[in-house]
């Protein structure tokens, strides 16, 4: 255990240091090809970047390789390292796992590698380091539920055999640190549209606290469908959609260790106040959309409403006319006939007249409220 606390606090230090240097390195280099193509960089110093390109600058996926073998694969934004990706470092099998905002680790839940012994850590981080509670997990099988301040390894609880991640201690603290604000990791969703590469971890972004459960948001568009398979009036309470989140999404996406967390939520699904378009009955759900109400009260800015779809929900027919980074999405609010549901466009303006329930190019961003 002492070895492992050494190895946290010196490749954590090393993590931060490259990602700096990624990030200058990314941000000084400004391309001026069309936008929205794949291309290959090769640059003098050795440096190497092969992905997607949008305005003459690194956005969507891609891969980034330096000289002395170090490696990034994931997602960037406006030129910068920015979203969930896995930072590797060469010749070693050493990577940390999460997500990265402006080039730097993202406070939030993250995971380390360890290449030489095959150990793990799945837990929180904050400013690049290990914090609180989480779970060291071994090559051999076994695991031990840790505590971490600072960085430091202060406290081991238990071990335990065949990997089990202490199913009667360690889901009551998933989520006992989250805050307003943070990302984390929960579930698995394919993402990158590779699918021989297996699922990707969902990043989500905490919209609330309160009476010991969470909000949460995905950061990103996870798929694209009509909220309903085809044109008629339509409320949440019926939609297709819902029918999907709350069985295939829901029982595909979260293991039987994830889905004692999620809440079964009351949602009140009030008449359009604009146009007094019917809201349909209250329902009870496990994953839902937001509504008007709650988009205007947790983004209240434009620009805070922006996203950006994965490459499958790209793939799939996500896009957006006004801003071709980014895409429009659902809500699960009525629009101003019975056959429309609300949205929020690429620029992030809410609209609430709202496309067609069958229109098949809207993003998904689901919300699950989950207990802490």
């Amino acid at each position: 255990m002492n070895k492992t606390r050494t190895l946290v606090l010196s490749l954590l230090a090393a993590v931060l240091l490259i990602c700096g240097t990624a990030r200058a390195q990314i941000s000084s280099f400004s391309p001026t090809q069309p936008a929205a193509e794949y291309r290959v960089e090769n640059y003098s110093n050795g440096d190497r970047y092969a992905g997607q390109f949008v305005n003459g600058k690194y956005n969507g996926e891609g891969v980034y390789t330096w000289a002395n073998g170090d490696m990034y694969e994931g997602q960037f934004m406006n030129g910068q390292i920015d979203g969930a990706g896995r930072l590797s470092f060469g010749g070693t099998g050493q990577y940390w796992e999460g997500l990265f905002i402006l080039g730097q680790i993202s406070n939030g839940s993250g995971v380390f590698y360890w290449g030489e012994n095959g150990d793990k850590f799945d837990g929180q981080w904050i400013n690049g380091k290990p914090e609180g509670t989480g779970i060291l997990l071994h090559a051999d099988g076994t695991s031990n539920k840790v505590v971490y301040k600072k960085g430091v390894l202060t406290e081991t609880i238990g071990s335990t055999a065949g990997g089990n991640l202490f199913p009667e201690q360690y889901p009551s603290g998933r989520f006992a640190n989250v805050a307003p604000g943070s990302i984390v990791t929960f579930g698995r969703y394919e993402q990158d549209n590779n699918y021989n590469n297996g699922s990707e971890p969902i990043q989500w972004k905490v919209l609330d606290v309160r009476n010991g459960k969470a909000l949460l948001l995905s950061v990103y568009g996870l798929e694209t469908m009509a909220y309903h398979y085809q044109a008629e009036p339509m409320t949440w309470e019926n939609c297709s959609l819902r029918a999907y989140l709350n069985s295939n999404f829901y029982n595909g996406v979260f293991d039987d260790q994830e889905r004692p967390y999620i809440a079964e939520t009351y949602l009140p699904n009030n008449n359009s106040a604009a146009y007094g378009t019917w809201g349909g009955n209250p329902t009870y759900d496990h994953v839902f959309l937001l509504s008007i109400d709650e988009l205007r009260y947790y983004f209240p800015t434009e620009y805070s409403r922006k996203m950006q779809p994965t490459p499958l929900a790209r793939a799939h027919g996500a896009y957006g006319t006004a801003d071709a980074a980014c895409a429009w999405w659902w809500l699960r609010s009525p629009g101003q006939a019975v056959t429309a549901a609300s949205s929020v466009n690429s620029l992030g303006v809410l609209l609430d007249t709202g496309p067609a329930v069958s229109d098949v190019t809207g993003a998904i961003r689901p919300a699950i409220w989950v207990n802490m």
